[in-house]
């Protein structure tokens, strides 16, 4: 097992244990270990840190999981979606944020696998303008869109991305870039 993996497993077992606290600490001091926190699972149980999250009724490691691009609708080995636990563990306003935060599998906006891409989003009527800080890699339509420094783009409510059709990210109404926010 790689230092890596060994590092997720240790944050891993601590998300299980409900120390949300340290597990988020360790997401802000390491924000390469949160990314790939949000696509990992338990190889024994299909488990993922959303799902561990939605057991504890976390809502913000479910909302800083689904910024980094987990998926709500994945299922663990057993065929339980974070949202399925959340609803067992009675979080129901929980199960409803996650449910909200869904795309069909197939869908254009469809998560990827791949921790270094950013999710995409289709929710423009949440739209929340921004300016890239750094180059963004988004994954859109199993494809990547790229985002350069200082470029305007808009998230929704759970900061992922907005792509519309055909890869954009800024409607037509203004090229001239953005200052810094």
């Amino acid at each position: 097992m790689s230092e890596l993996n060994v590092i997720l497993e240790e944050i891993y077992d601590q998300a299980k244990i409900g120390r949300w606290q340290k597990v988020l600490s360790e997401w802000k001091d390491f924000p390469v270990i949160a990314k790939r926190c949000s696509r990992y699972e338990k190889e024994t149980s299909g488990w993922s840190f959303l799902h561990q999250a939605a057991y504890f009724g976390n809502v913000q490691a479910c909302r800083e999981l689904i910024r980094l691009g987990a998926s709500a609708n994945k299922p663990s080995r057993d065929g339980k979606t974070a949202v399925d636990v959340a609803v067992e563990k009675g979080f129901v306003e929980l199960a409803a944020l996650l449910q909200s935060s869904l795309h069909d599998e197939g869908s254009l906006w469809a998560n990827s696998t791949d921790s270094d891409l950013g999710p995409s989003s289709d929710r423009w009527e949440e739209a929340i303008e921004h300016c890239a800080r750094e180059a963004m890699l988004v994954a859109y339509a199993g494809g990547v869109v790229k985002i350069p420094p200082g470029a305007r783009y808009f998230s929704d409510s759970f900061d992922r991305v907005l792509i519309g059709w055909h890869g954009t990210y800024d409607p037509p109404c203004g090229m001239d870039g953005c200052s810094m926010l």
